[in-house]
């Protein structure tokens, strides 16, 4: 049964559906004016749209998922095979350290025998009380600990048909969490830590900044248990692709050969690349990240596939890759851009087609083996611009479905390469049925403009401003100052970047060190301003002690702890520490209103501020000066994270606020 309420009936409504060839079919009306359709089908997907009165035919907007029948984006409607079992949810509870779950088990209409479900709680057998006469299963929960569990059900009748599982994932936790608490931190695992020399695999005769360079699961690990990222504030950590890639080398910018240590051309399905480690070691990861209280986002190659891909073997004739018509990227009058759905980023990175039903299905169904397999709070999504909406619609779909099972919040963000002037391309793909956010790049070149290069600060604050009035309430975009496809920003604040960046990654590099304290300067001013922004900022790895790099692959270099790092590094590391930690301990750096104080060329005062909390942000580029400011809330008592300097702040009164010159303060209250 189809179910529509248009919310203006100007007649009569009706039903295209892909059975009978998109032809309509009169919907019945009840006496609320909501219309319903029922047709016996076999089971198999379908594309179905609506038409009211004379107007042109629409989608349904009650339903997440997509289909592409012919030239037209549908509505997907899924009959299922009425002769398989069925679990359903109906109830779902976690009060403290117990909880309980019913379900009710519903044979196929063939009507054979229902087995005993089998449940799990996070992988182990679990206690359940299963009632055969009726279908019900009771599952009682107790004595969990503090972090992220899953529970698992599986069933299948003696014929040996299977119900779709259910994954009941679900968090322990003394204050629920949401993504707008995160400071989300880019591991790019082969650059970030070795932990596992056995592992180490370089490919041979292939220079080492574009090589596998050692990096793993086990350094990531480490770097988790070792309380790197606590102290950083860090909630989130978004991996990059772990996915196998091929071993060999291919031709990339600049006559150089490249591998695939960056994970972006997946070679094989379902499979981890076995230069960072295993699945189990991907899990032992995700297990570590949660004990700490840290959400793990993973990296989705949606886009392409490498040729030596079984996908593409087996499915390039398919209709699952787009060929024939399609272009490289780039070349020949073939822009990003001008055909972004099917050109291929290169000669050997086929381009899927996701209008393509099986393989939209087939890589939703390997995004939701790796959420559960490698116990996931998220994706972030590659190249989104370059993927057909259904892509990301599906995807979501199919997420939003276990997270409103249980209220599990995960976290899905894309990745638009635009320019500043690219917020309605960002937006496009931000919804209630498709992404939670994007990375911001149109915040991103003002930020490097006034915070790198020296250009005023009104600049990076009109930006916010835009930001504020474009985007609808709910919008979860992450900011930053650097990834792993622009040049390093302490390079650039350093004045080290070629006009060529790319060029200059393979020769006249950047010192492996920046001894500019002008450069830390400039990074220290940039990170209060970053940390302090709403929505889920980002480190890029590496930022936080001012590692430097020009284009790629030179802006992916080996990271540096402990006594590596000079003075200036560590005193940058220090910064990022305290204004991290200042963000997971104030509810206004994390999610109060903001509004600017003061703005001038190389003055910016702004304050965050909730109900019952605020704090003031102050980037002085100038002299010493004084301020005179009024904030939010009840007078009381507030500290500088940096300074550590106390004043009062709050009240009807302005306050005056000494600034020192070339400085960064922000103000929260003292606990």
């Amino acid at each position: 049964m189809v179910r529509f309420a248009p919310e203006q009936s100007t007649g009569s409504v009706s039903i295209l559906g892909e059975w009978n060839g998109f032809n309509p079919e009169p919907m019945e009306a009840d006496s609320q004016g909501v219309h319903y359709f029922r047709k016996t089908l076999e089971p198999r997907d379908y594309g179905y749209r609506f038409v009211v009165g004379k107007a042109a035919a629409i989608t349904d907007a009650t339903n997440p998922y997509r289909r592409w029948a012919g030239s037209t984006e549908h509505s997907r409607l899924r009959v299922p095979d009425c002769e398989t079992p069925k679990l359903q949810l109906n109830d779902f509870k976690i009060t403290g350290a117990a909880g309980q779950v019913a379900i009710k088990a519903f044979r196929g209409s063939k009507a054979s025998a229902l087995q005993a479900p089998v449940v799990t709680l996070d992988g182990k057998a679990a206690p359940s009380q299963w009632d055969v006469s009726t279908g019900d299963l009771t599952i009682t929960l107790a004595s969990l600990t503090q972090g992220k569990h899953s529970v698992v059900v599986t069933l299948a009748d003696t014929a040996g048909k299977a119900a779709e599982r259910q994954y009941l994932p679900f968090w322990v936790e003394p204050t629920p969490f949401v993504w707008s608490d995160a400071l989300l931190y880019f591991v790019f695992t082969d650059r970030f830590k070795n932990g596992d020399l056995a592992n180490d695999a370089p490919t041979m005769n292939v220079e080492p900044q574009a090589n596998y360079q050692g990096g793993d699961f086990r350094g990531v690990i480490q770097a988790i248990e070792d309380g790197y990222f606590d102290k950083l504030g860090v909630r989130a950590l978004w991996l990059s692709p772990f996915d196998a890639n091929p071993d060999a080398a291919f031709p990339g910018s600049f006559g150089k050969t490249y591998t695939g240590y960056h994970g972006y051309w997946p070679s094989k399905a379902r499979e981890v690349q076995f230069r960072f480690g295993n699945l189990l070691e991907l899990q032992e990861l995700t297990t570590a990240a949660h004990a700490h209280g840290i959400r793990v986002i993973a990296d989705l190659v949606l886009n392409h596939v490498h040729q030596d891909h079984p996908y593409y073997r087996d499915h390039k004739l398919d209709g699952w890759f787009n060929t024939g018509g399609s272009c490289v990227c780039g070349e020949n009058n073939c822009s990003f851009d001008a055909r972004p759905l099917d050109c291929w980023f290169t000669s050997y990175l086929p381009d899927y087609n996701w209008r393509n039903a099986a393989q939209n299905e087939q890589l939703v169904q390997d995004a939701l083996f790796w959420l559960e397999a490698a116990d996931l709070d998220g994706f972030r999504l590659d190249a989104v611009k370059h993927l057909d909406h259904a892509g990301g619609r599906n995807i979501a779909g199919a997420v939003n479905e276990i997270a409103e099972r249980t209220g599990i919040d995960f976290y899905l963000v894309g990745e638009t390469f635009t320019g500043a002037d690219g917020r309605a391309q960002i937006a496009e793909y931000i919804g209630p049925n498709e992404l939670d956010g994007q990375f911001d790049f149109p915040l991103y070149w003002p930020i490097v403009d006034a915070f790198a290069k020296g250009s005023s600060l009104k600049g990076v604050d009109a930006a916010v401003i835009k930001n504020e009035a474009f985007y609808a309430p709910g919008t979860l975009n992450s900011p930053f100052l650097g990834n792993h496809d622009v040049v390093r920003f302490i390079s650039t604040a350093a004045g080290q970047i070629d006009a060529d960046p790319g060029a200059q990654a393979w020769s006249n590099r950047p010192p492996d060190q920046v001894t500019s304290d002008l450069a830390f300067s400039r990074a220290k001013w940039a990170f209060a301003f970053l940390l302090t922004q709403p929505g889920v900022p980002l480190i890029y790895y590496g930022d936080e002690i001012g590692l430097p790099g020009s284009g790629d692959p030179d802006n992916r270099r080996m990271m540096r702890f402990g006594s590596a790092l000079s003075a200036r590094e560590a005193a940058l590391l220090e910064v990022l520490r305290k204004l991290g930690t200042a963000r997971k301990q104030s509810g206004a750096l994390r999610s109060g209103t903001r509004s600017t104080l003061l703005i001038e060329d190389d003055l910016y005062v702004f304050a965050r501020a909730t109900a019952t909390d605020a704090a003031l942000v102050a980037i002085n580029r100038g002299a010493a000066r004084s301020i005179s400011v009024t904030l939010p809330g009840a007078a009381q008592s507030y500290r500088d994270v940096l300074s550590g300097k106390t004043l009062m702040l709050g009240g009807t009164a302005p306050v005056t606020v000494p600034l020192e010159a070339a400085s960064a303060a922000v103000f929260v209250p003292v606990q």
